[in-house]
């Protein structure tokens, strides 16, 4: 169709938004060439636009559910979804897409998809998104379809296990989906203490911490400025430094117990990077059926300013206040219960100490 000067103009994010229930509930499980030019002739002749998506050719059998969160990455998940959505429909001949309405949606989103029969989910979002899609994938501490693949497309500000992963990123990585290659994933079983006193779990695929790192994921927020995500982590965590003393803790690895210690950090890792590409853990393997241990004992904090480039260039498990372990599972108890202290999850706040994270090896099968 034509616009009022008599020429096409592409659609409005409104406009697409809009349109967008009609267009999932006609192609679901579709895949006929005739459905898909129907479709775009539908969607111009409705809106006088013209239409972002290219109902093309389909390849993949595959029952594929998208999860979004439109607020990844500062809006950019939602500015860049439909040229996802163009690329996403000429890997799988039957999609479903869903977007997240705030915290825990894609938790509930994807069980439900998997309950319902969806054999592969892909996350569209950030680490947050990807957390919560991983956890959807369990419920009372079982895989709900065990045959089911995650995929990712990271649009985040973060995204520090697609660093692991070395995964691309948009539209390049809706072109790995294309891929026959399934690989088996560990992930982290991580319990904890609610704000509440009342015991948790979680399932996280990168790194889970506590100490600083926890402060400083419970107390960050969003930025309104232009600034970098590794330089507001920085920020964050020089503010959390100058605030937070090293605290004393009993670590207890694979059933050993460690001498009690105080620290700063405890870091048990998956992934190789948090913090927006910190890599806290340099050698981590997420399916090499361990995790890696990084502890920041009680080091003074112009020892840390000094050093602090060790951290980012990798090399900071040679120095002296610094240890690292490997294991499979590993308690964190305080020895003080005066002050709490915080433990995140794949840069999600959770609770407080007391922490046990268990190791569950080849727990999902990612595409990649």
């Amino acid at each position: 169709m034509t616009g009022a000067r008599g020429r096409r103009r592409n659609a409005s994010w409104a406009e697409w938004n809009e349109v967008m229930p009609l267009v999932h509930a006609s192609y679901h499980g579709y895949g006929s060439a005739d459905l898909h030019t129907s479709l775009r002739i539908w969607y111009e002749s409705a809106f006088g636009v013209f239409c972002p998506v290219s109902f093309g050719s389909l390849r993949a059998a595959m029952r594929t559910c998208a999860i979004v969160n439109p607020v990844a990455g500062g809006g950019r998940a939602r500015r860049v979804w439909p040229r996802l959505l163009s690329r996403l429909l000429e890997v799988t001949t039957s999609l479903s897409v869903h977007w997240t309405m705030g915290p825990g949606t894609a938790t509930a989103l994807t069980r439900d998809a998997l309950k319902g029969g969806m054999e592969r989910i892909v996350a569209v979002g950030g680490d947050g998104t990807l957390h919560e899609v991983v956890n959807g994938f369990f419920e009372n501490r079982t895989p709900v379809a065990p045959s089911a693949v995650l995929a990712f497309v990271p649009c985040g500000s973060g995204s520090d296990f697609r660093r692991t992963l070395g995964a691309p990123t948009g539209v390049e990585a809706v072109r790995q989906l294309k891929s026959d290659r399934i690989q088996p994933l560990d992930v982290l079983r991580v319990r904890y203490t609610t704000e509440r006193g009342r015991p948790a779990h979680r399932y996280a695929v990168n790194v889970a911490s506590a100490g600083v790192s926890g402060t400083v994921v419970r107390h960050f927020s969003p930025s309104i400025l232009p600034i970098p995500p590794r330089l507001r982590y920085l920020g964050a965590t020089l503010r959390a430094l100058a605030t937070d003393r090293p605290v004393p803790v009993r670590l207890t690895l694979d059933d050993a117990s460690l001498p009690p210690t105080r620290v700063r950090l405890v870091a048990v890792a998956n992934g190789r990077t948090f913090a927006a590409g910190l890599p806290i853990a340099p050698t981590a393997t997420p399916h090499d059926g361990v995790f890696d241990v990084t502890v920041l004992h009680d080091v003074p904090v112009p020892t840390l300013l000094r050093h602090a480039h060790r951290f980012y260039l990798g090399t900071h498990p040679s120095l002296d206040g610094v240890s690292t372990h490997r294991g499979r599972q590993l308690t964190i108890e305080p020895l003080d219960d005066r002050r709490p202290v915080w433990v995140e999850a794949d840069g999600e706040a959770l609770g407080t100490l007391p922490m046990t994270v268990e190791l569950v090896p080849r727990a999902l099968r990612v595409q990649s």
